[in-house]
C-alpha cells in the first residue's frame, strides 16, 4: 500500500483506484466523483492509502518476477509487450483504440522504469521508438473532427501528462510545418520535459508528496542537467525542460525570460504543458471541458505564451467541445 496525499486527490476528478484507513478499512471506491464534499471528509484522516500499487510483499515480488536481472528488465520492445494484465484508466471517447491507449501508457511506464534503474542509452532508443508510435497510431487521428479531448489520455497524471504534452508539441509543430527531425525533437522534448521531477522524486520521495509547483522550481535545472550530461542529448531538447515555465512577458522561472530569448521548442511544450495542466485540473483554474480550456488559454494569452505558438493551436481543435472530462473516463 502507499500513502495518498490530499495535494494528488484533488487532481482527481473520478477516483482511480480505492482509498482505504490505515486498518484497512475501505473509505471510497474507485469510480466516485471526488466532489468538495469528499475532499474536504478525506482531511479529516491522518493518513489514507490505495492498494494501487500492490502490497509491499506483492511489489517485491513483481520487480523479481520483471526486473530481477538486466535482461529481463531491458528485453522488451513496443511490438511485443504483453499490456494485458495492467490496469489504467481509458479514454472512452479517444479516436485511439482502447488496446492502443493501454499498450503505449505501459510502454512508457517500462521505459520510465529504464530511466530509473539508469539504463539510458536503452530508455532513449525505446522514447524514439515511442516518438514514431505516438505519430503512428495518434497524429493521424487528429483530422477526424478536431477535438483536442479525444486525443487525451486519461488517467494516471505521471504518465499520462507528458504523452499528451508530446502529441500535443508536436501537432503544433507540425501545424507550423518543421521539418521531420524537428517534431520529432518537439516530441521527444515533450516526454522529457518534466524528467527534472523523476530525479527529485528518486533522492526525496517523502518531499514530492508535501512539495507544491512553487517548491519544485529546481526541476526544470535538474532536468535540462540529466539531458544534457546524463542523457547527452542536443541542447534544444535541454532547453525545453530548463524553460518549458518561462513565460512570454518574462514572469516565468527559473530564469525568467520572455519573449524570443525562450527557444522555439520551449515556446511550443509551455503552450502544451499548461492546456494539458488545465485539463488535469492542476492549476488554480478550475475547468469542466475542453471548451472551458481551450477559452482559459485564450483569456491567459500572449501574457504567458507566444502568440504565434497559442493560435497555432487553438486553431488545430474544434471549439465546440464541451463534453466533460469525467464523463470520458473509463
Amino acid at each position: 500500500m502507499r500513502i495518498v496525499t490530499n495535494k494528488e486527490l484533488s487532481s482527481y476528478k473520478v477516483l482511480p483506484f480505492d482509498l482505504y484507513t490505515e486498518n484497512k478499512g475501505k473509505i471510497l471506491e474507485a469510480g466516485e466523483v471526488l466532489t468538495p464534499g469528499k475532499l474536504i471528509m478525506l482531511k479529516n484522516y491522518v493518513k489514507i492509502y490505495t492498494e494501487e500499487f500492490g502490497s509491499e510483499e506483492e511489489s517485491e515480488g513483481k520487480v523479481e518476477a520483471e526486473n530481477g536481472t538486466p535482461s529481463q528488465l531491458l528485453n522488451f520492445s513496443y511490438e511485443s509487450i504483453d499490456a494485458s494484465d495492467f490496469e489504467t484508466v481509458i479514454n472512452k471517447d479517444a479516436y485511439v483504440k482502447t488496446e492502443i491507449q493501454v499498450k503505449i501508457k505501459y510502454f512508457y511506464k517500462r521505459i520510465l522504469d529504464l530511466l530509473i534503474q539508469g539504463y539510458y542509452e536503452e530508455a532513449l532508443f525505446k522514447l524514439n521508438t515511442l516518438v514514431g508510435v505516438l505519430k503512428t497510431e495518434v497524429f493521424k487521428q487528429v483530422g477526424k473532427s478536431g477535438k483536442g479531448s479525444k486525443i487525451r489520455f486519461l488517467g494516471e497524471y505521471e504518465l499520462c501528462h507528458p504523452l499528451n504534452v508530446a502529441v500535443i508539441s508536436g501537432l503544433i509543430a507540425k501545424k507550423l510545418e518543421f521539418s521531420t527531425l524537428n517534431v520529432d525533437q518537439v516530441i521527444l522534448a515533450g516526454l522529457l520535459h518534466d524528467i527534472g521531477k523523476l530525479k527529485i522524486e528518486l533522492t526525496d520521495s517523502e518531499a514530492m508528496l508535501t512539495m507544491n509547483e512553487d517548491e519544485v522550481k529546481d526541476h526544470p535545472v535538474i532536468g535540462y542537467k540529466m539531458i544534457r550530461e546524463e542523457f547527452e542529448l542536443p541542447e534544444d531538447i535541454a532547453k525545453v525542460a530548463l524553460e518549458h515555465h518561462e513565460n512570454n512577458d518574462g514572469s516565468g522561472y527559473p530564469k525568467g525570460l520572455s519573449s524570443d530569448y525562450i527557444s522555439e521548442y520551449s515556446q511550443i511544450v509551455n503552450v502544451a504543458n499548461f492546456y494539458d495542466n488545465l485539463a488535469f485540473n492542476r492549476t488554480h483554474i478550475m475547468v469542466m471541458n475542453n471548451k472551458e480550456t481551450l477559452r482559459t488559454m485564450l483569456e491567459v494569452g500572449t501574457k504567458r505564451f507566444s502568440a504565434k505558438m497559442l493560435y497555432s493551436f487553438i486553431h488545430m481543435f474544434n471549439y465546440d467541445d464541451s463534453k466533460s472530462f469525467n464523463d470520458m473516463v473509463l
